[in-house]
């Protein structure tokens, strides 16, 4: 009897282990997918740069009476308007590329340029540039003339966290020209830098067209480089 009544607490005993481990691996797959979905890493936008020029308004007769009238040519933009026209196009870059990220199913946020660098995820930053004549690369500015050449855009994608993220561009020294707007500079080659062309002479449709492309690249570089661990 003592025999039997053993083995029958031995079945027992090995059945609820059984259900045991059924129920917990049941319960496994919830808490797996609910790390992996708030593991995703968010990028993040920073304003690209792009700066007005100082200009000075001219005080003609003529100018004052087109600046009455509403119809000043950008030669004649002051420096209120340069950096208002220079917000609202970054701001256009901005929200953009943000747009098309999100449709492209990633967490994106545009980043204030007084924020801080958060601890973990993508930043994604640039520049405007202008190409003159002689294929010298400057940063561009807006305010300064019609027509100041191709406007290109530098990008960099860094993954976080970075402490000090490394400079897209530095000046190049003893090469100015005060009849062109925008420093003459080089760009950085240890930094991960895409240029991508803004052409026609649609704002708005450029602007488009450049995040586009700058949003397919930010996808390839973050999921390419989340994907090599796995391979």
């Amino acid at each position: 009897m003592n025999i039997r009544w053993l083995k029958c607490a031995l079945a027992s005993g090995s059945l609820v282990a059984w259900v045991s481990a059924a129920m917990a691996q049941q319960s496994a797959p919830t808490a797996t997918a609910t790390t992996t979905a708030t593991a995703a890493p968010v990028v993040y936008v920073s304003d690209f740069e792009l700066h007005a020029a100082d200009v000075t308004p001219d005080q003609s007769r003529i100018a004052r009476a087109r600046r009455l009238a509403g119809s000043l040519s950008p030669l004649h933009l002051t420096q209120q308007d340069s950096q208002a026209k220079s917000q609202r196009i970054v701001s256009a870059m901005s929200d953009a590329l943000v747009a098309d990220l999100k449709n492209d199913g990633i967490d994106a946020r545009r980043l204030p340029g007084d924020a801080a660098l958060p601890p973990q995820g993508w930043l994604v930053r640039g520049v405007f540039l202008s190409v003159d004549e002689g294929n010298r690369v400057r940063r561009a500015v807006v305010g300064f003339g019609a027509g100041q050449g191709k406007i290109e855009l530098a990008v960099a994608i860094d993954a976080l966290p970075v402490p000090t993220p490394a400079p897209l561009y530095q000046a190049v020294e003893g090469q100015s020209d005060k009849h062109a707007p925008g420093a003459i500079i080089k760009l950085n080659p240890y930094v991960a830098v895409a240029r991508y062309v803004m052409a026609g002479n649609d704002e708005q449709a450029s602007i488009q067209q450049a995040a586009k492309q700058v949003a397919e690249s930010v996808v390839a570089k973050t999921q390419g480089q989340a994907a090599a661990p796995q391979q």
